[in-house]
């Protein structure tokens, strides 16, 4: 969800990320106990996660929202990228 990847610092927690095993859709929104059922979160998602289903937006969805964004925000956005992968 967030992207962060193992060995990044969890913006949130100031510390490595950790990771756990979460659900898509969770037993009480009718979700199985099913491998394709099952995603990798960090445990900050996990926490925002619980008893939401959210599906990975879509390359059009993202897209469309940096570009709804103001320019202060688009920048933070680039300057993210930019550090995440090195460019």
């Amino acid at each position: 969800m967030c992207g962060i990847a193992p060995g990044d610092i969890d913006d949130f927690t100031g510390h490595e990320a950790k990771f756990t095993v979460g659900v898509i859709a969770s037993k009480n929104l009718g979700g199985k106990d099913e491998l394709s059922n099952l995603r990798t979160l960090c445990s900050t998602c996990n926490q925002g996660a619980k008893n939401i289903t959210n599906e990975k937006p879509s390359r059009i969805w993202l897209l469309s929202q940096v570009r709804r964004a103001g320019q202060d925000e688009q920048v933070a956005v680039l300057k993210w990228l930019r550090e995440k992968f090195k460019v």
